[in-house]
């Protein structure tokens, strides 16, 4: 399948670790690699998609840093952002006491990771992901807020 000739994919989503668009050390290599590999994908006819990790949950003021790196990155090299972390970020300002997080305070729990996956639903495809009734074993109340957190954080990350 990936040794076809012509175009196999309409998009391709790509993601650094946590930290590293906005480590000292490690953020030139975010900026150099997404550019690299953006062009790979463009080059082969397909979209470039970032996708904006979140802060650290004992590190909230993350997000303001790596939500100027990745929105940077993608207008430097014409890619398209998924504004997940800004989505976690509002989210946790609404309802703190929903848990996005595992233990580690890194890595999303099922709650995080639904929130991330209709951040994402909302930017490749351009609508609403409230209503959506795949609810991920969430109940429906915490589905529809997570669903309606990523589209007004879509909306208005793409109203700038």
């Amino acid at each position: 399948v990936f040794n076809k000739p012509g175009r196999q994919f309409d998009g391709v989503i790509m993601m650094d670790c946590s930290q590293c668009p906005i480590h000292p050390q490690l953020k030139g290599s975010f900026k150099e690699f997404a550019k690299k590999q953006g062009d790979t994908v463009t080059r082969n006819g397909a979209l470039p998609v970032l996708f904006m990790s979140w802060a650290y949950k004992d590190k909230p003021d993350m997000i303001n840093a790596l939500a100027e790196a990745y929105t940077v990155v993608g207008n430097e090299n014409n890619m398209l952002v998924i504004p997940a972390g800004l989505a976690f970020a509002k989210a946790v300002n609404r309802r703190p006491e929903l848990e996005l997080y595992q233990p580690d305070k890194r890595h999303p729990s099922m709650a995080g990771t639904y929130l991330a996956a209709s951040t994402a639903y909302a930017v490749l495809y351009g609508k609403s992901p409230v209503g959506n009734r795949y609810l991920a074993g969430l109940d429906a109340a915490t589905a529809e807020f997570l669903q309606t957190v990523a589209w007004e954080t879509v909306r208005v990350y793409f109203a700038k």
